[in-house]
């Protein structure tokens, strides 16, 4: 192949729809070359000949002018990809090569790379490959909006040339995808992510199996790198945590099978200071789209069911089995096991991680009232802690040695043995506690907002907010330059303005002391419009899965449907949603029917549907057809069952009060609410 041809393979390996908005490690090892060649045949030799080859108009001097040629000026070709990716492809390849080599040199792996296996000291205008990978950041975050991916110009172990190709060794392919894994086995939630101090344990603890010794060595500090790389690793693992939706492809290791892991619950407290109570209830938050008709799980005999009620929560967990509903008491499970619930129906599985010690922070982060269940502690803020009777000497220790404020709190409400502390400002960590364990790392998280496709791009009127993690309130954030305010001086969060740019990069940079940026993002707002054309929409199947390639089935692109016939025509449906027991009735008198006790009639539409899920009230629902509306009963005309007619009849005006209840068992709409009175006078004279 010729080097255009590997420059495109290898971009396309890395840069594509499925690394949308994800960070890209350009992780280059002989058998990613080798495999990227196998169907031309072509392997690693043929790779390293066409890089010193180079692209047609980079014909002078030796390799790294070459590849400062194919980059100079390479927008204006009207290429797939930056024409350079493959001398940054070739730079990684010595950094992960293997022989009888000192581990922390690179150059001694490179000179042979080049065909000169004698050469020593730094290539000729090595030190200009800088320019590369900045553009390469540039181009994958403002020209393609992260829509292919998100690369970043890192330098690893203080090296300011070598580091940029070391860095792409953070993790390998292999290495990435068995994160899930290590997240399933450690019981993370990806909606509520712990301190980069708890993540490196859990990558150690977790991780011996499937993590290479290099990247333990790492994380372990053994490796010798600096502090900015161990960080680089952890702040890329939290992302994919971030990403992550709960589940586990089926991967093998060892003759063991992983199945898939489940969202996770939180516990969320109201509290009454005037008469001394808390009430713990159970929501769970999860990067998964709900199911329409909601939630419902078995567990411990009965069910609890929860619907969304707001951008990825649930509403309280509530116990369907008693009337009046009322939400499940969480004091009832048990704190320091844990509980899982299974909505078998739906193949939704939902986690309550056992600890012996819980922290709680505001609920008005997460736009929920009371104090809402946390993994992560954070600087300068208010929080509350519950903790078991065997943790309590522990904690209150912490608490007295380490916090502004910590005072024990005599509530009820509680599980049995469990005490609760409120506290603000801790300064330190305490040590053997996870939730109560600072962070050093400083991350930006963008939070809501509308998003166009997987990239950077966002509606102008529904912008992401800001959140800093990690930082102790002295960050100032700016915008292209332009320094934001904090409405709320209590939560690290920052608004878009209003009067924002559109239809350019957004520059986002988190300032603490320094003049260079400790953290930076790219997005970019954009006016809703409908395209002209859907060539450039991804296409869906049935499922809403991504089809990659020829779309020869069934699909959906953007509004434009293919392969599909016109629907057939249904009979409506009934409205069997909206109780477990409901009595239908249509417009001759003895057409009754209960459910599920009866079946559905065949022989005649229903008109009503009464709800009789309660004793005393009895909501009435129009279910018929719009003729329906001008049909009134006529008592001459009922069916020859005497006994369905008496029913009838009874389900209309004898048992009128159980739809009268304080005048709202009525139809809602007046119109609707006249032909059923009209219904009750035939009723009534039957």
């Amino acid at each position: 192949m010729n080097y255009i041809e590997w420059n495109n393979l290898i971009a396309r390996k890395f840069f594509n729809e499925m690394m949308a908005g994800r960070e890209v490690l350009l992780y280059v090892n002989e058998d990613t070359i080798n495999q990227i060649g196998v169907e031309t045949g072509a392997d690693v030799e043929d790779f390293i000949q066409s890089v010193k080859v180079g692209p047609d108009w980079a014909t002078k001097g030796a390799i790294c002018n070459k590849a400062l040629q194919s980059y100079r000026g390479w927008r204006i070709k009207n290429l797939e990809y930056p024409p350079y990716i493959a001398y940054l492809a070739l730079f990684v390849l010595a950094a992960t090569r293997g022989g009888d080599y000192d581990p922390k040199a690179y150059y001694p792996k490179l000179w042979p790379l080049l065909g000169e296996p004698g050469g020593s000291g730094t290539p000729l205008h090595f030190d200009h490959m800088a320019e590369l990978w900045e553009d390469l950041q540039k181009w994958s975050t403002e020209d393609k909006h992260e829509e292919l991916g998100r690369f970043a110009a890192r330098i690893r172990g203080g090296k300011v040339h070598v580091g940029r190709p070391l860095s792409q060794t953070l993790l390998s392919d292999d290495e990435r995808n068995y994160l899930p894994l290590i997240f399933s086995e450690a019981e993370l939630d990806p909606t509520d992510t712990p301190s980069d101090a708890v993540i490196r344990r859990v990558l150690l603890s977790y991780g011996k199996d499937g993590l290479e010794n290099r990247t333990l060595k790492l994380l372990d500090g053994t490796q010798g790198d600096s502090i900015e790389m161990v960080n680089a690793l952890i702040d890329l693992v939290l992302n994919e945590l971030v990403d992550w939706d709960g589940s586990v492809i089926s991967y093998t290791i060892s003759d063991l099978d992983h199945t898939p892991s489940q969202v996770g619950l939180r516990i969320c407290l109201e509290l009454n200071r005037v008469s001394g109570t808390i009430a713990p209830t159970l929501r769970l938050k999860t990067n998964r789209p709900f199911p329409d008709n909601g939630l419902e799980f078995e567990y411990a005999g009965q069910m609890v069911s929860c619907r969304e009620t707001m951008p990825n929560w649930s509403t309280k967990l509530t116990n369907t089995n008693i009337r009046p509903q009322r939400p499940l008491d969480a004091a009832t499970v048990n704190w320091s096991t844990g509980v899982r619930f299974e909505d078998k129906e739906n193949k939704w599985r939902a986690h309550l991680k056992g600890t012996d010690v819980r922290l709680f922070l505001l609920g008005n982060r997460e736009g929920l009232p009371g104090w809402v269940e946390s993994q992560r502690l954070e600087r300068n803020c208010e929080f509350m802690v519950a903790c078991s009777d065997s943790r309590v000497a522990d904690v209150q220790r912490w608490g007295t040695d380490c916090c502004e404020k910590f005072e024990e709190q005599l509530l009820q409400g509680l599980p049995s043995g469990w005490a609760i502390f409120e506290g603000r400002s801790a300064h330190e960590s305490c040590e053997g506690v996870d939730v109560l364990t600072l962070s050093s790392l400083l991350r930006i998280r963008l939070q809501g907002g509308i998003k166009i496709g997987r990239g950077n791009r966002y509606l102008k009127f529904g912008p992401p907010l800001i959140v800093i993690e990690g930082g102790d309130g002295s960050e100032r954030v700016t915008l292209n330059e332009d320094e934001l305010k904090r409405e709320d001086v209590s939560i690290a969060r920052w608004h878009i303005p209003a009067d924002a740019p559109v239809n350019c990069p957004l520059n986002i940079r988190v300032f603490k002391d320094g003049p260079d940026p400790l953290q930076k993002h790219v997005i970019r707002l954009e006016e809703p419009e409908l395209p002209v054309s859907f060539k450039d929409v991804p296409s869906r199947d049935s499922s809403g899965q991504m089809l990659i390639g020829d779309v020869s089935m069934p699909c959906a692109t953007g509004a434009v449907v293919a392969g599909v016939g016109p629907p057939p025509v249904l009979p409506p449906t009934l409205p069997t949603y909206l109780s477990r027991r409901i009595t239908f009735l249509g417009a001759r008198p003895g057409e009754i029917v209960d459910w599920p006790d009866e079946d559905l009639p065949d022989e005649w539409q229903p008109v009503w549907a009464v709800d009789k899920s309660e004793t005393d009230k009895w909501p009435v629902h129009f279910c018929g057809q719009p003729e329906d509306a001008g049909t009134i009963p006529n008592p001459n005309h009922a069916i020859s069952n005497l006994h369905a007619v008496k029913r009838w009849r009874e389900a209309i005006w004898v048992k009128r009060k159980k739809t009268e209840y304080q005048k709202t068992g009525y139809p809602a709409l007046p119109k609707i609410r006249d032909i059923w009175n009209k219904y009750r006078e035939v009723a009534k004279r039957v």
